[in-house]
Parts: C-alpha cells; structure tokens; sequence
C-alpha cells in the first residue's frame, strides 16, 4: 500500500484508538538518556511523530522539537495539539527515507516500531543514514522494533475496540519467510439516523533480525549504547517482543 494512503482516515482518530500508550513514560525514558549520555544541545528530531504526542510531552521537557511524519493528516492533528505551547515543535511532512533538515540535530526519537514500517532493508539503511548526517557528534538515536517473535505471535489475531459512537476492528497477518506483516484496520463511526460509517486501511511491516539492526546503525557511524525491554531502562535478554535502541553519533 502506498504510505500516504497510510493514516489518512487514522489520523482523526487515532488518539482515541492509542489511548494506551504511555507517552509520558516514553519521553521521561528519552529523557533520561538524553541526560546520562550528556548530548550537545537540547534541539531533538522526532521522526514518524504521528499525532505529536511524544513531541508534546518532549517539547514540556523544554526540548527544541523538530517533529516529522509521512502524513498530512497526522501532522495536521499534531500541530493543532501543540499550538498551544509556548515553542511548538516545527513540522515537516517528509519520509524517513528522505530526511533533509536545514541544520544538526542533538538526538532523535522514532517511537512505536515505526521503523517496521520501512519495508525494504534498503530503506532502513538510507533512514539511518539520513538521520546520522544530521546529527550532531555526540547525538543519540532513540528507537524501537517489533520483534519478529512478537509478528509471529500476532500472526491471525483479531481484535476490537469500542468506545461511545467508534467501533474498531484489527486483523493480524504475518509471512515468516518474507518476514513481513500486514494489519487491516476498520472503523466504523456511528452516523446520525442510527447508521455506521465503514473506513479501511491496510498497513505492511517488516520484521528485522536486531542483529541486522546493529550492523546497520554501526555501519553509519553509531555506537549502540543500550538496548533496553521497556522504556524502565531494564536491560534486553534476548526474548523480548519489543526492543528500544540507543545509539550514540561518534
């Protein structure tokens, strides 16, 4: 599927339906890190910022934030969230693939496995590269992946959500030896007269092998300094559904 056909009907909703996630705890972990490893200055890059929650939360911190995503409509839920701020994040409606800022960054964040949603390993690789050129040394690269374990647990799950006039249904696929992932999202919003509105979006992902991941950062110029279960800052064992990378611009 084309990715900015990807979260256009979402985009409306999709705080509703992400109600669960934690961006308070993401962005306390970022900074955190951000601290420990005594990055050169305060100006951070979200990449694939979505709604701008995280940049949000990140931009209170009193982060300089530069938050960009693929999408339009995302982007427009995102600024109308932030506009409120006394410094709202600069918005850029770019691909990972293509990042091209004015200057260097001092960090970057790329929350909930959007890099999955880089479907070619050629991709993940000009992504990475993108973000390397412009981050300045001494930077940190913050990120996190499915796992193939946790595609090869989703693959033929079903699931829904309702709350109040939404409905929504989720159908998991996943394809061991390709190693890519589908999940078709439908959402039906109640209408006046009784009647329900039907809107659907396919999305693909491909699972990397983490080890592949490493190769990547470390062939464009990054020293992986932790890589973590959880945004608790609890070491990875090996067995994780999720894995969050932290990686140092040398």
């Amino acid at each position: 599927m084309d990715d900015m056909m990807q979260y256009t009907v979402l985009a409306e909703h999709y705080d509703k339906l992400t109600f669960d996630v934690d961006y308070e705890g993401y962005a306390a972990f970022a900074d955190r890190l951000f601290r420990k490893y005594k990055i050169p200055g305060r100006l951070i890059l979200e990449q694939a910022c979505g709604t701008g929650s995280l940049s949000l939360e990140l931009s209170k911190m009193g982060y300089e934030m530069i938050s960009s995503d693929i999408s339009p409509d995302m982007l427009s839920v995102a600024q109308e969230k932030c506009e409120e701020l006394e410094r709202p994040p600069m918005f850029l409606c770019q691909d990972m693939c293509e990042l091209d800022l004015y200057g260097a960054v001092d960090g970057c964040v790329c929350g909930l496995d959007s890099i999955n949603y880089l479907t070619e390993l050629w991709q993940v690789k000009r992504a990475f590269k993108r973000v390397s050129l412009f981050m300045n040394k001494g930077g940190l690269f913050i990120f996190d992946i499915k796992t193939p374990q946790m595609f090869m647990k989703l693959d033929g799950v079903s699931s829904v959500w309702e709350e109040d006039e939404l409905f929504a249904a989720w159908q998991y696929g996943y394809d061991k030896k390709s190693m890519r992932a589908f999940h078709a999202v439908d959402i039906f919003e109640h209408q006046t007269g009784g009647e329900y509105r039907r809107y659907s979006e396919t999305h693909e992902q491909r699972a990397y092998d983490p080890e592949k991941i490493k190769e990547i950062l470390i062939a464009n110029g990054f020293k992986i300094v932790g890589i973590y279960k959880n945004t608790s800052m609890a070491k990875a064992s090996g067995n994780e559904d999720r894995l969050y990378f932290a990686a140092l611009k040398i």
